[in-house]
């Protein structure tokens, strides 16, 4: 009987073995089905760290079997009289400014801003995970439903009842809770206990390995070939603005949320195979090769002008040409993100985000303007796209392209056009706010280099005219980070025991 590993493939699965493959062995450290029937014991050993400090954490693996990429960290918050909540679409992942997997000296897979980086990635998990599994496990909890009932005109009651069981106009976060309605008040939706702190605990879920190295996404680490240490380590993010959100009640708070470290825990998985199978893979293997994606972080300060807190006096950045690195690499793809430096913990998503450009719905016909973003890349001395594209629903298009699956966002949610989300609010804040909703929070770009090439010492080139930004400030200047990931193509050899990495 073969186990598959995956986290969505959690069920034993019977295969019969076919004669060509009755002698081999079968690969035992790619995540997958097994093409023989064989016994596999599990082992779990719950590990403290050997570092531990409000700022960072280690933990050291023994090297025994066969690590299982599911394997999970705890983490939890400290009690707090300031109550805060779990960033919605990052979760338990706001902690983690940094992750690297090293294996003695070496660095095999490391990511920075990895909160931001996941606030990108969570896009892409079905509504269902997120509701039903995500909200429990990681707190992510970016699950939406359609919702019956809207005010209309002066607080009245809208539609027939006929209308309110069936006509949804609107829809909005999905927390598998009541949402409440008056007569005078909108849909007002508050978050989970269990994702809060209050006086007398804080919030407690778990990461998953695969999820912080994707390295081990498509690989697992044969602990019992290797002579070498292996160690992960977390960088925590600063506690007083990048953990949780407060909600707007107690917006003018200063929060300090601290880390529990007696909670701090690896529950680490190790699968181990009829000894005589495991020591014949060995000897068969004593060179193992690893082709995995990696990613580089480029950042870069953008000015948002005091104009543009108005959406009639707003302006156009002007083209921006940043140079984000990848020179001599291998790089199949890149997504940027691009969030607002003045909206961190007063909103629902934190500083997790992907501000969209502003729009400008009333006056006249003539003043009206959805904005508009016109982008490109180029590398190797050649444009991605043959002509500059200003078109969301194009740019929208790219990013299903390049991640190979659609984002389980809402078209307002993107690009801030439309009028599809609700006015109700989540812990005070109003759903459809594009500073402090969701609203227009996920303008995420992806771009996939498809030509397949080393690039050159130039490195890559992104083109982007944000014309205009909004300016959650009142009269003064502001600024957004632009983040870059570039998905770099990387090599881990195992020889002998030994590891070594390098760039394909």
């Amino acid at each position: 009987m073969s186990y598959a590993t995956s986290s969505d493939q959690s069920q034993m699965m019977t295969q019969q073995p076919s004669s060509a493959n009755m002698g081999a062995v079968p690969d035992l450290v790619k995540i997958g089905q097994i093409p023989t029937n064989t016994a596999i014991d599990i082992e779990t050993d719950i590990l403290d760290p050997v570092v531990h400090t409000d700022k960072f954490c280690r933990f050291q693996f023994q090297n025994k079997g066969i690590l299982h990429s599911n394997s999970k960290i705890v983490l939890r918050l400290d009690k707090s009289a300031t109550v805060g909540f779990l960033p919605v679409g990052v979760g338990i992942y706001s902690l983690i400014q940094r992750c690297a997997l090293r294996v003695g000296t070496k660095t095999i897979c490391e990511i920075d801003d990895f909160n931001h980086y996941m606030g990108y990635k969570s896009m892409f998990l079905a509504n269902e995970h997120q509701k039903q599994r995500e909200t429990y496990t990681t707190g992510r909890r970016l699950a939406h439903k359609p919702y019956y009932f809207e005010d209309e005109g002066a607080n009245d009651w809208g539609g027939s009842t006929k209308h309110l069981q069936q006509k949804a106009q609107r829809i909005g976060l999905d927390l598998g809770l009541q949402v409440s309605t008056t007569r005078t008040q909108g849909l007002a939706l508050n978050d989970h206990d269990f994702c809060k702190t209050n006086a007398e605990y804080g919030p407690e879920f778990t990461l998953s390995l695969q999820d912080l190295f994707p390295f081990l996404s498509q690989n697992q680490l044969p602990l019992f070939m290797m002579t070498e240490p292996v160690t992960i380590e977390l960088f925590f993010s600063t506690s007083d603005a990048d953990r949780l959100c407060v909600p707007s009640s107690g917006s003018g708070a200063s929060p300090d949320f601290k880390i529990d470290q007696t909670a701090t825990e690896l529950i680490a998985d190790y699968q181990f195979f009829p000894q005589e199978m495991m020591e014949q893979y060995a000897q068969q293997n004593a060179n193992l090769s690893f082709t995995f994606a990696d990613y580089r972080l480029a950042k870069r300060t953008i000015n948002i002008p005091a104009d543009n807190d108005t959406p009639s006096t707003a302006v156009s950045s002007g083209q921006l040409i940043v140079n984000v690195g990848g020179a001599g690499r291998l790089v199949t793809k890149a997504f940027t993100t691009l969030s607002d430096d003045n909206v961190k913990k007063n909103s629902v998503l934190g500083n997790y985000h992907s501000m969209s450009l502003g729009r400008h719905l009333s006056g006249t016909e003539a003043d009206r303007y959805y904005g508009v973003l016109t982008s490109n890349v180029k590398y190797n001395d050649h444009f991605l796209y043959p002509v500059d594209v200003d078109n969301s629903a194009q740019q929208f298009h790219y990013l299903t392209q390049a991640e190979g699956m659609v984002p389980f966002i809402a078209r307002e949610e993107y690009n801030f056009e439309g009028q599809g989300i609700t006015g109700g609010t989540f812990e005070g804040y109003g759903q459809k706010d594009d500073h402090h909703g969701i609203a227009g929070r996920f303008f995420y770009q992806a771009y996939k280099l498809n030509r397949n090439e080393r690039v050159n010492s130039r490195g890559i080139e992104l083109y982007n005219t944000f014309d205009p930004l909004p300016n959650s400030k009142t009269g003064e200047d502001n600024t957004a980070t632009l983040r870059t990931y570039l998905e770099i193509i990387r090599v881990v050899q195992l020889v002998d025991g030994k590891m070594e990495v390098f760039f394909a």
